[in-house]
């Protein structure tokens, strides 16, 4: 945000295109096998404290001018993204998870 790096990059088609559609595609994305175990919260509440967290630091930065900012840092698979692109990203990554949890429910639910 504080500096002009990478100011004419673009997101690659696909990132343009998420970014243009406000989602995430509509089929099962599976990251790079790294074999590295992701950690884990230790409880739920644990989970809703640092989502709380999260979204207490979020909305500090929504008062934040980020449409004048030029610099943008790289996604590893998606481009460039700007400050504001990167904003949207984990809305619509978090959107992601939530229709995970629905399919996985909905499954669960169909083979009680």
């Amino acid at each position: 945000m504080n500096s002009d790096d990478h100011m004419h990059e673009r997101p690659l088609p696909d990132g343009a295109a998420m970014l243009a559609n406000n989602e995430f595609p509509d089929a099962i994305i599976e990251g790079p096998d790294t074999n590295v175990d992701i950690p884990q919260p230790g409880s739920k509440y644990q989970l809703k404290d640092s989502l709380l967290q999260i979204k207490k630091e979020i909305s500090n930065l929504a008062i934040l001018d980020l449409h004048n900012r030029g610099g943008k840092t790289k996604h590893p698979g998606l481009g460039y993204f700007s400050a504001n692109d990167w904003l949207q990203f984990a809305d619509m990554h978090f959107r992601h998870h939530l229709k995970q949890k629905k399919r996985i429910d909905d499954f669960l639910r169909a083979n009680q």
